[in-house]
């Protein structure tokens, strides 16, 4: 039997005469394309009252914006709209908590003129509101036709980038892919157990925090969210962060009980204050576990800490002595739950030269990456929203190229939104996705620089292990591998890498394509044909950035043609005259100069005082040196030249020395 479909109208039950004039021929046209199910209650707020509506959406609206449930529509009938005005929203969803409404989308009809301009403002400053749909009374009263409701949708919808979330998500709306994950840790807490939840930068740990919280919170279960990035945390000492838990703990549990922490929480009684006062907060109400969740742990961590107390000093050992022993005495008050990127914290026995009190106590788990059924169920939902629709062979690259990695694959999918700003609804296909991706590589890398961050700080092996794996050299990263299993254990929970019976590869592709690139002249046992091309195209780039910053810099010093006479001075005298008829540009022109490249080293060499400044930490003798042997090795004629292993490490410090000094000029 096929599923009856919606068609325009107003239910039976639908009061209109609870509305004034205007709105009662504002829901009659929109009964033209809309099912009209529910007059809502009117909503007091403050000194503001709001009516609002219920309307199913009608099968064009259904497929071309992916919204089957009702929506919720609000009159504002006032002149100038308050950002306060979508508090109605929440307070109709509250009064509807029985019916499934759409989550994603919204109406709001305003007699202010302004209301598009002043919503679009304010979702940019709240991406995660849901799409909000302005109309004024005019519009929907006098400038009606049977496509505007429907290009008023589109606009909304489809310019909405619904991808490109750059801070951890506060709402479920938008949040995918970790769901189970938050049972997990919530049924731990209710068991007893303690978390360790750990992860690359960007991984999406502050956003499973978030929905930790919500979790707990619709269940009535206490929490307290400790951010230890905060300078208002990891400034304090030991003894003071107790006193701040107590107090936040008092906080979240609602106690009316009396408790004064002034003046007892010294270093030597604040282990005695923290027991005393926990029990007497807990004792004072309904009696049950509380989680305290430590966001950003390596920030109150021995060795990685942002304060020299907790990153040298003992601070850490007993702030933690005295929560593991309070916990071991009354497991049924609290649980703790620890995160952040380094998991050193649970993982090390000794700390600053002492038994770390929670070595082993908590067991230490990574944050997973999407498997490609999440993956799909995440772009396709939201692309659907704004009129992308991914293919499967797209969303398994997607899994593939990034790993899984929610964050870099929403930033894919931006991109692919800002490319494709005609017509919509628009199939996302293999040959768009692999420009995209191209684009992504150009553009991004900060973001693959940032979560490779990580390892940079904290495990170098880790990460030399990395470079070794991108250059293919699987005996030095199998010989890491055999010898030290933690550093793989790492790689592989942070999902960079995954292992099977035929060997280790990269999880996430372009982390790979990243380190190849950055690494590119790291690579070691080439072939004499390798070492020659790595030189010769190291120098040929060299040279076009020579002659930019020689260009550059004479002619802002003298002008173009006073630059050109310092040029051809440099010049031997027997080229000179067949040169003289040129200008500044066409003797350094990209592509076409007649100059060779000891001609640029003659110029630097006489006019070492107009260019001193760029080379600040090689003296003149030093950059001569190094240009006069990078030529030798990478002219064109060299390519038949045998590079001994000891000249080519000489040559790659010589151009890593002279590239970091023009590194502003590329």
């Amino acid at each position: 039997m096929s599923e009856r479909k919606t068609r325009p109208g107003i239910h039976q039950d639908f009061v209109m005469d609870k509305y004034d004039d205007t709105e009662y021929e504002i829901l009659r046209r929109l009964s033209h394309e809309w099912y009209l199910t529910r007059s809502g209650y009117r909503i007091e707020m403050a000194a503001s009252s709001y009516q609002f509506f219920l309307m199913k959406p009608t099968p064009t609206f259904s497929e071309m914006f992916n919204i089957e449930r009702e929506v919720i529509c609000i009159f504002s009938p006032y002149e100038t709209f308050e950002p306060r005005t979508l508090s109605a929203f929440l307070e109709a969803q509250r009064q509807l908590s029985s019916l499934r409404t759409e989550t994603v989308c919204r109406i709001v009809i305003s007699k202010d003129p302004k209301i598009e301009s002043k919503i679009e403002s304010l979702l940019k400053t709240d991406p995660e509101q849901p799409i909000t749909i302005p109309f004024t009374y005019d519009e929907l009263t006098y400038s009606y036709d049977n496509f505007f409701i429907r290009n008023r949708f589109r606009k909304h919808f489809y310019s909405r980038n619904l991808f490109n979330f750059l801070s951890p998500l506060k709402s479920d709306l938008y949040f995918f892919g970790r769901s189970e994950l938050v049972h997990e840790i919530v049924n731990r807490h209710r068991d007893g157990e303690h978390t360790g939840l750990f992860g690359l930068r960007k991984s999406g740990k502050t956003s499973i925090i978030y929905a930790v919280e919500r979790t707990l919170k619709s269940s009535g279960w206490n929490y307290v969210s400790i951010d230890c990035e905060s300078p208002s945390i990891h400034q304090l000492r030991w003894n003071e962060l107790l006193e701040k838990v107590v107090n936040l703990y008092y906080k979240a549990i609602g106690s009316k009980t009396k408790i004064d922490t002034a003046n007892r929480y010294s270093e030597k009684t604040a282990a005695d204050s923290f027991e005393e006062d926990i029990l007497k907060i807990f004792r004072s109400k309904k009696k049950q576990s509380a989680l305290f969740m430590f966001d950003e742990i390596e920030r109150v961590t021995p060795g990685t800490a942002s304060s020299e107390h907790w990153r040298t000093g003992s601070d850490f050992i007993f702030f933690w002595q005295t929560l593991r022993g309070f916990y071991q005495r009354n497991p049924n008050i609290f649980t703790y739950m620890l995160v952040g990127t380094n998991p050193n914290c649970i993982e090390s026995a000794m700390l600053v030269n002492h038994e770390n009190p929670i070595f082993s106590s908590i067991p230490c788990s990574y944050v997973p990456n999407f498997t490609v059924h999440q993956v799909r169920q995440m772009v396709q939902k939201l692309g659907r929203y704004i009129g992308l629709s991914f293919d499967d062979i797209v969303i398994s690259k997607l899994a593939d190229d990034f790993g899984g990695h929610p964050f870099l694959i929403r930033q894919a999918c931006s991109i692919i939104h800002e490319e494709c700003k005609g017509d919509r609804p628009v199939d996302v296909d293999k040959a768009l996705y692999e420009s995209i991706k191209k684009k992504f590589f150009e553009n991004s890398t900060h973001y693959l620089d940032m979560i490779v961050q990580v390892l940079k700080d904290w495990y170098p092996d880790e990460y030399e292990m990395l470079k070794y794996l991108s250059q293919n050299d699987l005996e030095m990263f199998n010989e890491f591998a055999e010898d030290n299993p933690a550093f793989t254990r790492h790689l592989i929970g942070y999902g960079l890498i995954q292992n099977s019976n035929h060997g280790y590869s990269f999880n996430i592709e372009v982390v790979k394509d990243y380190l190849k690139v950055e690494h590119k002249y790291e690579r070691i046992n080439l072939s004499n044909e390798e070492k020659v091309e790595e030189v010769s195209r190291r120098r040929n780039i060299l040279e076009k950035i020579l002659r930019k910053t020689i260009k550059n810099t004479l002619v802002t010093l003298y002008g173009k043609n006073k630059a050109r006479d310092i040029v051809l001075a440099a010049i031997p005298s027997n080229r000179r005259g067949s040169l003289e008829p040129l200008d500044i540009t066409e003797l350094l022109k990209e592509g076409s100069s007649p100059l060779y490249f000891l001609d640029l080293e003659n110029i630097l060499n006489k006019n070492w005082e107009n260019f001193k400044h760029i080379f600040s930490n090689l003296e003149k003798s030093k950059v001569i040196l190094i240009l006069s042997e990078i030529n030798k090795f990478g002219r064109a004629d060299a390519h038949a030249k045998v590079i001994s292993n000891d000249d080519f490490t000489q040559l790659r410090l010589h151009f890593n020395n002279i590239e970091q000094e023009l590194e502003g000029f590329w």
